[in-house]
């Protein structure tokens, strides 16, 4: 099964399998009973809250490519949920009134992905010229 293919569960167990990580030490490392881990890894039980998903990703040692598809996964599993944010974004969105600010005129302006990537483009030109690259 290719990764885009897998859900979350799957994709944690993969990620751990690949580290050679017992499904006892991954879930003692993040403090949860192995029946529970095992649960999660087979989409049986809800996914871990934002604080075990860091406490996987540093035991696990993700790349952190690996751990934003991890983030995306966990947040794709909670849809029916109303909890579409991948939760590593959720507090830096909630904390920041200018962010949610900044989505929502997107959202009300019916921003298309060649407006984000212009948005984006127009950012990182700004940061470049601000550190003088």
């Amino acid at each position: 099964m290719s990764e885009k293919e897998m859900c979350f569960g799957e994709y944690i167990e993969s990620i751990r399998r690949e580290k050679r990580k017992s499904i006892r030490q991954t879930a003692l490392a993040i403090g949860v009973s192995p029946q529970y881990y095992s649960e999660v890894e087979k989409n049986h039980r809800s996914v871990l809250n934002a604080e075990r998903l860091e406490k996987l990703r540093d035991y696990l040692e993700m790349t952190s490519e690996e751990y934003q598809i991890m983030s995306t996964k966990a947040a794709e599993s909670y849809k029916g949920k109303n909890k579409q944010v991948p939760q590593d974004f959720a507090d830096y969105i909630v904390e920041r009134d200018y962010v949610m600010a900044a989505l929502r005129t997107m959202k009300e302006m019916d921003a298309d992905e060649a407006d984000w990537k212009r948005m984006v483009e127009a950012f990182i030109a700004s940061k470049k010229e601000q550190n003088g690259d």
